[in-house]
């Protein structure tokens, strides 16, 4: 492979490399490749919360982790849950995987349950949606013995949205910040001591990760990004295409830079992430109420938006999804449309109303705009694609340099609110308005 070749020898990457070797201590996640697993965190977190578990530092984790869930609550106006003064075996059980929950924890005498949800991801409302479910199915099944049952998500986002009292969001830097405390201050019950403050350090290692993503020299990645970036397309294609870890595929030739390719390409598909926070914080700035999904295995991403206009819409059509803005992010294209979800049997008729409607009054009626927003009916794994629209096809990406297009990508997205946008919302009104008009 020439062209890896080239990019070992090219200096910029060479520094990359030295910059990453700082790093790069053994970690026995790191090994396993459950660093990146929720469900591995879950058993982690649920071994802690279990006071006579073989950490040795007895409730500690429990208290803690149980004051940082009041004080959050009381950040979000929800009522503190009633805490046991003593968390002793007796009066405490903790579950995994009990009703599709993560981790449940129960306080017999006090009679509370409380339902924990783990996400190594930002917030998003499909997570606020799964939780409430399931505090939903925990209450039909343990209010009877329990007075108090609430949920708790926890997630890297760093403050709950003001607005959702349903449930208790938790972040991970609080559950990092426990940890470390413990780690630093606690007092081992057992002769493993040692060995279980190493284990905690190499954990807080992976947990910082999430929190706070390893720093790499910007201007170095950035020029680096530039120049190879058709070579670290086709690498991270090809390993998409294996399901693979961020090195596996790599020639074992490569030798010691073989596991810095394999960070470059994981930094390089981390620039998605980085553009699309920085479209979300715009919809946010404009009032947008703004979600993200990441498919686990996937090289592209997903960002949500819509508004009360959507809201109207669902409720006046009596659809049982609202409508809603997608872009769909990759490293060809950044793509928006407008999505309707639910399955087709349900809602035919008032698809047909508005096909027939929005053919009769397209968005833009210059002859451009037929290239610009495709007027293509699209039905697909239940969902409804009605207009489509790139704003920054391969050919733009291929011509800007990486450190300019966010910006571009911004001022691309600014001019779509300011224009096309508001006609598109008011052809929702309109339907909200009066459904039976497009017939």
């Amino acid at each position: 492979m020439d062209y890896l070749q080239q990019l070992i020898a090219d200096p910029r990457f060479l520094r990359y490399h030295a910059e990453t070797r700082k790093g790069n201590k053994f970690n026995p996640f790191d090994v396993l490749r459950y660093s990146d697993y929720e469900i591995r965190h879950s058993n982690v977190l649920a071994w802690l919360f279990q006071p006579d578990e073989t950490h040795g530092v007895g409730d500690a984790f429990l208290r803690d982790f149980t004051t940082a869930m009041n004080e959050a609550a009381r950040s979000q106006g929800i009522p503190p849950i009633p805490l046991p003064s003593s968390f002793d075996l007796e009066n405490v059980r903790v579950e995994r995987e009990l009703d599709y929950v993560d981790i449940t924890l129960f306080f017999k005498s006090e009679r509370v349950l409380i339902a924990i949800e783990n996400k190594t991801g930002e917030r998003s409302p499909e997570h606020a949606d799964q939780v409430v479910h399931y505090e939903e199915t925990l209450r039909k099944k343990y209010s009877g013995s329990y007075d108090v049952i609430q949920s708790v998500l926890l997630t890297t986002s760093p403050s709950a949205d003001a607005s959702e009292r349903r449930f208790i969001h938790v972040n991970w830097d609080r559950i990092h910040g426990i940890v470390k405390s413990i780690r630093e201050s606690a007092r081992f019950e057992f002769d493993e001591g040692e060995e279980v403050r190493t284990f905690l350090g190499h954990y807080l290692e992976i947990v910082e990760n999430l929190v706070v993503p390893p720093a790499t020299d910007k201007d170095c990645f950035k020029t680096l990004l530039d120049d190879y970036r058709p070579v670290l397309e086709k690498l991270s294609k090809e390993q998409e295409e294996r399901s693979g870890e961020a090195d596996e595929g790599l020639p074992e030739a490569l030798g010691e830079y073989r596991s810095t390719i394999g960070r470059l390409l994981s930094d390089f598909r981390q620039e998605l992430k980085r553009l699309r926070s920085a479209i979300r914080a715009l919809l946010k700035r404009r009032g947008f109420r703004a979600w993200t999904n990441t498919p686990r295995g996937q090289p592209w991403l997903f960002l949500y938006f819509s508004t009360e206009s959507m809201e109207e819409t669902r409720r006046s059509l009596n659809l049982p999804w609202c409508p809603r803005w997608v872009i769909f992010l990759s490293y060809q294209e950044v793509l928006l449309y407008l999505q309707f979800d639910p399955p087709k049997k349900k809602i035919g008729p008032v698809v047909d109303r508005i096909t027939e409607f929005m053919k009769e009054h397209p968005i833009d009626v210059s002859p451009e705009g037929v290239e610009r927003y495709p007027m293509d009916f699209i039905w697909g794994e239940g969902r409804f694609i009605v207009y489509q629209h790139s704003l920054v096809t391969d050919e733009d990406l291929s011509a800007i340099p990486a450190s300019k297009i966010e910006d571009v990508t911004l001022r691309k997205m600014e001019a779509f609110l300011d224009q096309d946008f508001r006609r598109i919302e008011t052809y929702l009104k309109c339907l909200a308005f009066d459904p039976a008009v497009p017939v």
